[in-house]
């Protein structure tokens, strides 16, 4: 009887397995990873992946990637990590759902297995998250600005408040083209007590009101106010969320300062127009998913790379301190945020805990 190629790579992958574990390759290895198959059904587990996802190996050969990746990460069939290649080593972030149903952030390499010149599966080699990106947030540049921010701010403010104060008297004598002299002046001060306010955020979060907070009703005020600005730059918001009667537990105000700045960088994006929508799932019964995916042009992973660090910025009148400040406000909220990018736009996931 013939044998189909289906089944020709099920059996070398499965021979495969049984040889490396024969020879204690894959059972004794300190790595999570996940042994998949081209279909995209789960092969194998490392026992350091079974502790940390919580499943066994038996559980694991019954499940298919879609089981334990959200959709996002998959590619329309469910059977590979969206923009990536099968047949190349590739990295990316992600989250991975364990089995009591919590999803984590996790940072996973992938590369084909290939024999006889034919790629039959693909390892995943899996490293929990800590932080969205450990280098970044626990480098130098963020620890100087902690431990100064305050002090800097404070020399600053006093006397950018006895500027601000005669400026405002000294307007009031002036009109015609002195007039719009004192007007720059008075937007740059502005500028520098935006940075300020932003720098301090990173430093020492200001005092903060906690309570049940719907989600709808968030996503909507703040689109509500967003869609405006989208519609003079000739760019649509479709929002695909559906969060009747979902609760978080957080600071009104400091969740929508997050979503506005990561829909601004949207808008921001696209400069000829284009579409931001706005999606939202249940990743499980205690959290949720809200995606902001633009049509951009992307973002360089050497850009991408360094996205999160304090005070960088390849915006002109940027200031390097949004998308730090607004991490910082997601990780005090016990969630998680992580940024991917590729030729056809940009999805910033937020993970937050869902309120009971």
């Amino acid at each position: 009887m013939a044998i189909c190629e289906k089944e020709w790579e099920n059996i070398h992958l499965e021979n495969y397995i049984y040889r490396m574990n024969d020879f204690s390759i894959l059972s004794n290895t300190a790595d999570s990873f996940l042994i998949l198959k081209k279909n995209g059904q789960l092969a194998f587990i490392s026992e350091a992946c079974q502790r940390f996802l919580d499943y066994s190996s038996g559980e694991i050969k019954d499940m298919v990637i879609n089981d334990i990746f959200p959709a996002s990460s998959l590619n329309e069939q469910n059977h590979y990590f969206k923009e990536q290649n099968r047949d190349t080593l590739s990295h990316f972030d992600t989250h991975i759902k364990t089995k009591s149903g919590d999803y984590i952030h996790v940072h996973l390499t992938a590369f084909p297995i290939v024999l006889h010149k034919a790629t039959i599966g693909s390892y995943a080699v899996i490293k929990k998250m800590t932080h969205h990106n450990d280098q970044v947030f626990m480098s130098e540049k963020q620890a100087v600005a902690g431990q100064l921010a305050a002090g800097i701010a404070h020399e600053i403010r006093n006397p950018m408040t006895a500027i601000k104060g005669f400026l405002q008297l000294m307007m009031k004598d002036y009109k015609g083209k002195k007039a719009s002299y004192f007007e720059i002046i008075k937007s740059e001060i502005e500028r520098i007590e935006l940075i300020l306010r932003e720098l301090m955020v990173l430093a020492k979060p200001n005092k903060v009101s906690y309570k049940k907070v719907k989600l709808d009703s968030l996503l909507e005020q703040i689109l509500t106010l967003m869609r405006s600005q989208a519609l003079l730059n000739d760019i649509e918001i479709e929002d695909t969320y559906c969060f009747k009667d979902a609760s978080i537990y957080g600071d009104e105000n400091q969740l929508k300062q997050v979503f506005i700045n990561y829909i601004k960088n949207a808008i921001e994006a696209m400069p000829d127009g284009g579409k931001i929508t706005i999606e939202g799932e249940f990743l499980s019964e205690n959290q949720v998913i809200i995606r902001i995916v633009d049509e951009g042009p992307g973002i360089p992973s050497e850009i991408l790379e360094r996205i999160s660090e304090p005070f960088f910025t390849t915006k002109e009148q940027g200031t390097g301190l949004g998308m730090p400040v607004s991490y910082q406000i997601i990780k005090e909220h016990k969630g998680d945020m992580l940024v991917s990018s590729s030729s056809s736009g940009t999805c910033i996931e937020v993970v937050l805990p869902r309120e009971s």
